[in-house]
């Protein structure tokens, strides 16, 4: 077995590794993160879109029913 004649430069090297490797998990989660966000986005924006659409159909809904005359009530032409 050979001995270790830079331990500094292996130690050195081990850092740079770990330090690497913390970089990529942090790019790993800020991607996540992002992909995560815009889904949600995105979502609020499909559920906004439906809730004015819903409202304008029930808007329309209250006028037109507003705007018919009730056949229900029977008004009498005798004298």
């Amino acid at each position: 077995m050979h001995p270790i004649y830079h331990y500094e430069t292996i130690r050195r090297g081990h850092e740079e590794l770990l330090k690497r490797a913390e970089y990529e998990r942090m790019a790993r989660k800020a991607k996540a993160d992002h992909i995560l966000n815009r889904n949600i986005h995105h979502a609020a924006a499909w559920i906004g879109i439906r809730l004015v659409s819903l409202g304008k159909k029930l808007e329309h809904f209250g006028s037109f029913a507003n705007t018919q005359q009730s056949h229900s009530s029977y008004t009498s032409t005798r004298p």
